[in-house]
């Protein structure tokens, strides 16, 4: 019942009002703001009501009873004339139509009731005082509060001090019935087109909360490993570091951009990075290990975070190689044909969340300044390890030795050169 409730109301949404109509609708309006517009889009349509109430109410009037309900005609037209220029107002701030409006319908239902009396019903109007909520919205509260009163002062007033039968017509109870009738009729209508327009608002604002949380659990997602992700949105403010015994980091750097790029446009330059970088991101999600940034033309990636570390560290080294085919193949940039340097190596970190706006996360350590240290003494075209690494998955793969490099803040290390898959 609720789901084909709101369905009706996007058909109503998606209708094609004529041009015309949508035109007076926005008669006026000149902010930018979309909840200031809708707001005096509500204002300028119940002033168009008013002109259409009060002109049949006019002509009614004029042809039942020419002479006696003159001053109701009068009446009438002045009302006209004063909604018509509702829309006029909209220049001289956001809320003063919407308080012009209200005043002029104050002051003319009063004169009506006093002029007919309180047989004729036209009291009811009063009523409908909360619909000025509509026309200021939470964030004025107090000018709703305002016309909210008047109305409710209004309303008592009126049945305290105003007669039963009025001075116009006096003896026509039939025509006061009549008018009971109509003001009955439409307080009903407007209560209910004011309860739909409600009920559309409502959800509109719960799509929208719900379209905003939708984004933004994937962009959470889109940061950082799923599992982190799922325990950040169960506990926010729970800090989250988490210490790994032998996880596999692996860094990637561009040989040759920085020179190939400098006389090129943003826009190459980004769509380049964008496509090589899209393709490593998707054989990471091939090998099911986490990519933790890309700094520039470096890209790092981490395995080991979530599962056996040796399954992790043989991921990480198909990784490596596939990542080595993808720039082979690549397009060259301004020329020249890009090559990658990789470090990998595998050893202790600790990996957690920080910041709190823009927050990331990050992982640190030995295994991470390691593998930093392994791809900035690498060569072009290949993949740099440790003998951590090989110790991990070096039964996988094939390696050609390499002479003892010293590595700063480390000493000399015993590396070699991952060259491919091993088989048989």
């Amino acid at each position: 019942m609720k789901a084909s409730g709101l369905a009706v109301i996007e058909r109503l949404r998606k209708v094609k009002w004529p041009v015309w109509l949508k035109g007076l609708a926005s008669a006026g309006i000149s902010s930018t703001d979309p909840y200031v517009r809708r707001r005096q889009m509500v204002v300028n349509v119940s002033a168009l009501v008013g002109i259409a109430d009060n002109l049949f109410h006019t002509i009614q009037n004029l042809t039942y009873a020419f002479y006696e309900l003159m001053p109701l005609s009068i009446y009438g037209i002045i009302m006209i004339c004063l909604f018509a220029v509702t829309s006029r107002l909209h220049r001289f701030g956001d809320n003063v139509a919407a308080i012009y409006f209200v005043l002029v319908i104050a002051a003319g239902n009063t004169f009506v009731v006093w002029s007919l009396g309180l047989e004729s019903g036209t009291q009811a109007y009063f009523a409908l005082g909360g619909a000025a909520f509509i026309f200021f919205g939470v964030g004025h509260w107090r000018l709703f509060a305002g016309c909210f009163c008047l109305a409710l002062v209004l309303l008592v007033s009126t049945y305290v001090f105003a007669p039963d039968v009025g001075p116009v017509m006096p003896h026509d109870l039939a025509f006061r019935k009549q008018l009971a009738a109509q003001v009955m009729v439409n307080v009903l209508i407007i209560s209910s087109v004011l309860i739909v327009y409600a009920l559309t608002a409502l959800h509109r604002a719960e799509a929208a909360l719900a379209a905003e949380h939708e984004r933004a659990e994937t962009l959470i997602e889109t940061i950082m490993p799923r599992a982190i992700a799922d325990r950040l949105k169960k506990a926010p403010e729970t800090r989250i570091a988490d210490r790994h015994e032998a996880v596999t980091v692996l860094f990637a750097d561009l040989v040759g951009f920085t020179p190939a790029a400098r006389n090129l446009q943003p826009e190459e330059v980004v769509g380049f990075l964008d496509g090589l970088f899209r393709d490593f991101d998707h054989l990471v999600e091939e090998f099911g290990v986490e990519k933790i940034k890309t700094i520039g033309d470096a890209y790092m990636v981490v395995g080991g975070l979530h599962g056996p570390a040796h399954d992790a560290a043989v991921a990480v080294g198909h990784l490596a190689l596939k990542m080595m085919g993808v720039i082979q193949s690549s397009e060259p940039l301004s020329g020249v044909h890009l090559n990658l340097r990789i470090g990998i190596h595998t050893g202790p970190a600790i990996a957690g969340v920080i910041g709190k706006r823009r927050f990331s996360y990050d992982v640190w350590g030995d295994a991470v300044n390691v593998a930093s240290r392994m791809e900035s003494h690498s060569v072009a075209g290949e993949i740099q390890v440790t003998d951590a690494f090989r110790s991990m998955a070096g039964s996988n793969f094939d390696f050609q030795e390499r002479d003892a490099v010293e590595i700063k803040g480390v000493g000399k290390m015993q590396t070699a050169f991952l060259k491919g898959v091993k088989h048989g």
